[in-house]
């Protein structure tokens, strides 16, 4: 986008008229659209396994158990647009899967919008369509939401794959339809891919002095105790090492006040969201945890999803108390062998913000994110061109933000406490031998 706040950053994108029909010439839509709810799509299950098997881009958090936990046990409505090819028989094949829930923008404005992922637990914003149907499906979704007077005519399409086919698709979609795309704010974060065929572990980008240190992390752990890398994937197992994941998780940093209860164990309306949506993915065979375990206490832990022949990295916590000993690390350096281990993963998603979290340091891929305005009225509107232009404002802005407390605020304030401390401790010392 221009500084004006115009749609032209994706030229490709650019409002196109809808090419005219004959209203007199009886047409049957191959593709037609459904908004429906979250049962609706539970029910699908069968079709739904299809679609993934032939899909462009999976996608784990467009799942039917993603689904189903929103509609249980959070007070958001969601709502599921399923887009059918019609057959000749009279049937209909599924060929697009959209999860939006209604929000308002990141920038605050006080307007109503359509959005992908649907919460702060959600990561991947992208819809799942037949690969060989992408633009179709979704130019008939974009179309619907422009009739359907009930619903936003704004899509905030967040942590869309920018270097995907999907993305390709949208500005296509967008473009047929008439109405406009934009770009709003483009990062990285890290994946890893599978290893060559007779290849025994991925290559990581990571110093042999890194693995010096791990390999003397692990001697040390196990100079305490029995160290295990343990897998859940049954259902029931999954459920109960979640529960032991939240503890962890809440007993770290994430749980002190100071990070105002980051933790989910601390917000009940996210636990019971997170609890109903792991189980459920493990009942679909789509999560699976990793723990290491010191003895009988994990010491790290991991929670990574599925879909299709991707796994995603979604939560991972460890005890602080052997933080010398980077658990952590250790767990992910292990992780990726278990997940490739049946060859039925291609790629692992980070799922991270950017590539400013630690994986970063760890797997050498990346994969570009782009967060997306797709405004579906035809040749776009001023809301729709204000409203980008307030989100990119408020990105930049807060990016800005950050960068300046990581560089400036945050190393002067850690001097100041150090230097506070050692004054501390050396009056307690002096005091100490006073007393004496």
């Amino acid at each position: 986008m221009d500084s004006s706040g115009d749609f032209k950053s994706l030229h490709a994108a650019e409002s196109v008229s809808a090419p005219a029909t004959d209203d007199a010439t009886p047409f049957r839509p191959p593709v037609c659209v459904e908004v429906a709810a979250p049962p609706r799509f539970r029910a699908l299950a069968s079709e739904w396994r299809r679609l993934v098997q032939r899909c462009a881009e999976p996608n784990v958090f467009m799942e039917p158990a993603v689904a189903g936990a929103m509609y249980t046990v959070t007070e958001t409505p969601l709502h599921v647009l399923l887009a059918w090819s019609r057959r000749a028989d009279g049937g209909a094949d599924l060929i697009g899967v959209w999860l939006l829930v209604i929000a308002r923008p990141s920038s605050r404005l006080p307007i109503r919008t359509l959005e992908a992922p649907c919460n702060s637990l959600t990561f991947l914003g992208s819809p799942v369509l037949d690969r060989e149907r992408a633009v179709e499906a979704l130019a008939a979704m974009l179309e619907a939401v422009a009739r359907d007077p009930t619903l936003p005519k704004l899509i905030c399409a967040n942590q869309i794959a920018a270097d995907g086919p999907v993305f390709s698709a949208l500005v296509a979609a967008a473009g047929r339809q008439g109405g406009s795309i934009v770009a709003i704010e483009r990062r990285q974060r890290a994946k890893l891919d599978a290893p060559a065929a007779g290849q025994a572990a991925p290559a990581h980008a990571v110093s042999s002095k890194r693995r010096a240190d791990l390999r003397r992390h692990r001697k040390r752990l196990a100079e305490r105790g029995e160290l295990r890398h343990v897998s859940y994937r049954k259902p029931e197992e999954v459920s109960t090492a979640f529960q032991e994941f939240l503890d962890l998780e809440a007993a770290g940093w994430k749980g002190r006040k100071s990070r105002r209860g980051r933790a989910i164990r601390n917000a009940p309306p996210l636990r019971a969201f997170a609890q109903t949506m792991i189980v459920g993915l493990a009942r679909d065979g789509c999560a699976g945890i990793e723990a290491l375990r010191l003895d009988d206490r994990a010491i790290a832990m991991s929670i990574w999803l599925r879909s299709g022949r991707t796994a995603f990295g979604w939560k991972m916590a460890y005890d602080e108390g052997y933080a010398k000993c980077g658990p952590g690390s250790l767990l992910m350096e292990a992780m990726p062998e278990t997940v490739f281990a049946n060859g039925d993963i291609d790629t692992i998603d980070s799922c991270n913000r950017d590539t400013s979290a630690a994986l970063a340091l760890i797997w050498p891929e990346r994969r570009e994110i782009a967060d997306l305005l797709i405004d579906v009225t035809p040749g776009g509107s001023v809301r729709g061109r204000l409203t980008a232009l307030a989100e990119r404002f408020f990105r930049q802005g807060r990016g800005l933000a950050r960068r300046t407390y990581k560089t400036h605020v945050k190393p002067v304030y850690l001097r100041v406490l150090a230097r506070w401390t050692a004054k501390a401790g050396a009056a307690a010392t002096r005091q100490g031998g006073t007393e004496s």
